[in-house]
């Protein structure tokens, strides 16, 4: 009796590990990146920066390939193919140009060209939703957003937006401003700048410099008020670094540029200004929204990423 007992009992167990093993999800489908499309995307990171991408570069770009697969796959299993506008509109205009032979849509006749319905319900028959490179931005496209809009389910609290500003000061200060005269001198291979501000120093001579000191430059003699990075940008970081220490109100230099060699005159210093919370709460609310939907995609990114095996090609 005992023995009959066990004997039902280890069948009751095996039956239930099979009946959970059976009903569990299946793994996912792995995400396989071709060797075609790797040297496509070194080949469209060489023309935008100017050289091959380095290896954390790759991975970087290989990575967003995943993210844009899976997310594509995710609109799939939740239907944004069937609903979307965009990707019927252009499943159907795909099939106009299919049946009229490639020669565009206007080739099929009034009468017995079949309506947008008819057509869209064919190319999802012929898979085009599956292989339409439009329709798949459309879709990743549509899963962002989807993912990115619960981070605005609840607006954020006075509180947050100050926590994030306090955290966060140094991104809601006004830099220090300058600005100034220069007289530019091209190359300057004999001293001739130095002895131009000799000169201007004896004189007695303040910004409004003679015409013939110094030669005609493209950015003009008088500088609008400026930044050091600002600066920087236009003349070089060397020369923004000099025009940063120079006093006001006299003549200094000479100072070195991407260009040639300056004497400069510094009209004005403004000092850094820290912006108070309340003039600073647009910028913090968007920066406070932009956060939060970034971490809602990446969330869902790493949910999606779980158990997924990559393979691509050549690794």
């Amino acid at each position: 009796m005992l023995r009959s007992l066990f004997h039902f009992l280890w069948i009751g167990i095996a039956l239930f590990a099979a009946e959970r093993w059976l009903a569990a999800d299946p793994a996912p489908e792995p995400v396989s990146i071709p060797q075609a499309r790797v040297e496509e995307l070194s080949a469209l990171f060489l023309a935008r920066a100017g050289r091959p991408p380095g290896p954390a570069e790759l991975e970087g770009l290989l990575l967003a390939e995943v993210h844009d697969e899976l997310l594509y796959r995710e609109a799939l299993r939740k239907g944004f193919d069937r609903d979307d506008p965009v990707v019927q509109q252009r499943l159907v205009r795909n099939m106009q140009f299919a049946r009229a032979g490639g020669g565009g849509a206007g080739s099929v006749g009034q009468d017995d060209a079949p309506d947008a319905a008819a057509l869209y319900a064919e190319a999802l028959e012929l898979g085009m939703d599956r292989s339409d490179p439009v329709v798949r931005r459309r879709l990743i496209q549509r899963m962002r957003f989807a993912i990115e809009a619960r981070a605005l389910a609840t607006p954020p609290t006075d509180a947050d937006l100050r926590a994030h500003y306090e955290a966060n000061l140094a991104d809601y200060r006004e830099p220090a401003r300058v600005r100034l005269v220069q007289l530019y001198f091209d190359g300057d291979p004999a001293g001739e700048a130095a002895a131009a501000l000799a000169r201007l120093r004896r004189a007695g001579a303040g910004p409004e410099a003679p015409a013939d000191v110094g030669e005609p430059f493209l950015l003009g003699i008088e500088q609008p008020s400026q930044s050091q990075r600002e600066l920087g940008e236009r003349f070089g970081a060397d020369f923004a670094a000099g025009v940063f220490a120079a006093p006001a109100g006299e003549w200094s230099g000479p100072l070195a540029s991407s260009y040639g060699q300056h004497l400069v005159w510094i009209r004005e210093h403004t000092p850094e200004v820290q912006r108070s919370f309340e003039d600073s709460l647009d910028s913090v609310r968007h920066a406070v929204v932009a956060e939060r939907r970034r971490r809602e995609l990446d969330g869902e990114l790493r949910r999606l990423r779980d158990g997924v095996q990559v393979v691509v090609a050549g690794s």
